[in-house]
């Protein structure tokens, strides 16, 4: 009697290991299976104010981003150059906040007016979540980050000759003077906007409003010379000049003109030479 109770004992503890195996196996099957869905998150838009990819220095690109339903999280946008000929001087992109329970948000990317003459740049951005924990926020359908290509168009001023002068020494302090040689204003000092601690120097001291006739455009090497100088020349009209040169005194004859508007006598050499006709402006390496 006792032996067929313990082989009863036996066999409900084997029954009751099975069962408990089973439910095991069943919990961690269910573990592996999706908590969530992600095809129920959010999607989201990218929609630009404009259709054109060409944008002129000082214009705004504006981007209305949206999401199809709200969630208790913040979603972080942000814009990440990729490619392109312009640097970050070029443009500025705000990093824009969707902040939980909202749907809409606007990213502003501006055009830099710096002044400086160049040619056409190109920019190419990603926009979009880039937040590892966050992009798992958004529904995968969505096409996060978004890819664009644009053209940065040079703006000149329309009244007046703008003259940057760079170099590669970035240690090294030169400068450039502008003078005129009209017949209302024979060899007068004219402009010192490119006399400062800048690289590139930028002058725009000489306006198509001002008396028609020649000036010139002369460096100051301070005795650190010679250096290879690189001229970018906007012109009202949206043209660019570009003018290269070596300035070494010591082995070209260049006419000196000596800047006293600083309460001392400096010398100033030519190298460039401006004729206004009233309307545009001529420029030629002496």
């Amino acid at each position: 009697m006792k032996k067929f109770l313990n082989s009863r004992i036996l066999g409900l503890s084997l029954l009751m290991v099975a069962v408990m195996s089973c439910d095991m196996l069943e919990t961690a099957e269910q573990d592996v299976s999706p908590v969530t869905d992600p095809g129920n998150n959010p999607t989201v838009t990218f929609t630009p104010s404009t259709t054109g990819t060409s944008f002129t220095e000082g214009n705004k690109l504006i981007y209305v981003i949206k999401i199809n339903k709200m969630i208790d999280r913040a979603l972080t946008f942000t814009a990440v150059q990729v490619g392109g000929t312009a640097n970050e001087n070029d443009f500025t992109a705000s990093t824009v906040v969707l902040q939980p329970y909202s749907t809409e948000v606007k990213m502003e990317i501006e055009f830099v007016m710096d002044d400086y003459p160049e040619n056409e740049e190109t920019l190419q951005l990603e926009i979009g979540v880039f937040g590892i924990a966050e992009r798992y926020l958004l529904n995968p359908s969505s096409l996060n980050p978004i890819k664009v290509d644009l053209k940065v168009v040079n703006k000149n001023d329309p009244d007046k000759l703008t003259i940057a002068m760079e170099w590669t020494d970035h240690s090294a302090d030169f400068d450039f003077v502008t003078w005129s040689d009209t017949p209302d204003y024979p060899l007068t000092e004219w402009g010192d906007g490119g006399a400062t601690a800048n690289n590139p120097e930028i002058d725009k001291s000489i306006w198509l409003s001002d008396p028609a006739g020649t000036y010139y455009v002369n460096i100051m090497d301070w005795d650190a010379g010679p250096f290879n100088y690189k001229f970018s020349i906007g012109h009202p009209s949206g043209t660019v000049q570009f003018i290269e040169g070596v300035f070494d005194r010591s082995k070209t004859n260049y006419t000196v003109d000596n800047w006293t508007a600083w309460g001392d006598s400096y010398p100033s050499y030519r190298v460039l030479k401006v004729v206004n006709s009233g309307t545009s402006f001529t420029v030629t390496k002496l």
